[in-house]
């Protein structure tokens, strides 16, 4: 009987461990994925702010310039002066 008085202490002692560490461990894997996911959030964030919105800008612009230039071609037919019409003249400066 004194031996169980002896071990028991003992024996609560390392179970309260094993259950003390099982739940800090739980609760640092969460804490881990809570960081993950706001690492991700800023991540998407930075993204957007600085590549998604800069190109989605220089892709309007670039489209605006080729709507520009597909009225220009589509003009050419109607040039009067055949010689000296600007959008044929540019066209024939940069195919050379």
């Amino acid at each position: 009987m004194e031996i169980l008085n002896q071990i028991l202490p003992f024996s609560v002692s390392i179970i309260t461990l094993i259950v003390g560490w099982l739940g800090g461990r739980r609760k640092s894997s969460a804490e881990v994925e809570v960081i993950k996911s706001d690492h991700a959030e800023k991540l998407l964030k930075l993204n957007d702010q600085y590549l998604i919105a800069p190109l989605t800008k220089r892709i309007d612009i670039l489209s605006q310039k080729i709507q520009r230039l597909e009225q220009a071609l589509s003009r050419i037919s109607d040039c009067s002066d055949e010689k000296n019409c600007p959008v044929k003249n540019e066209l024939k400066k940069q195919n050379k």
